[in-house]
């Protein structure tokens, strides 16, 4: 979701230039070409595919994220020394080697 929300600005831009330039391409051609010369199933088809609902749902969504969703509380949650959780290993032999290996707060079992 992170990596979703690092592309908002992305698919914001690239939407505004579709619905700015190219559509506005399109509206012009058929304001300044006579009906006649005009392929309106081809230009319809062209259009919608132009205006992919997909691209518009995306740039939705990911706005409601930004709205709704921390990443900085996000990744607090996450973080293990904040939340308290703390693993208990079994053996000697691990309790002795893993401290030197990581910096998880593993502690040894107590039982």
């Amino acid at each position: 979701m992170l990596d979703a929300l690092a592309l908002k600005a992305t698919v914001d831009h690239d939407l505004a230039y579709y619905d700015r330039e190219v559509t506005q391409d399109y509206l012009h051609a058929v304001e300044f070409t006579p009906l006649a010369q005009i392929d309106a199933p081809g230009l319809i088809a062209a259009l919608q595919t132009l205006r992919q609902r997909q691209v518009k749902d995306l740039s939705l969504l990911l706005s409601a994220f930004d709205i709704a969703f921390d990443a900085n509380r996000f990744w607090q949650a996450l973080n293990v020394s904040a939340t308290g959780i703390k693993y208990q290993v079994r053996s000697a032999q691990a309790a002795a080697a893993l401290p030197t290996l990581c910096q998880l707060p593993i502690t040894p079992e107590t039982d």
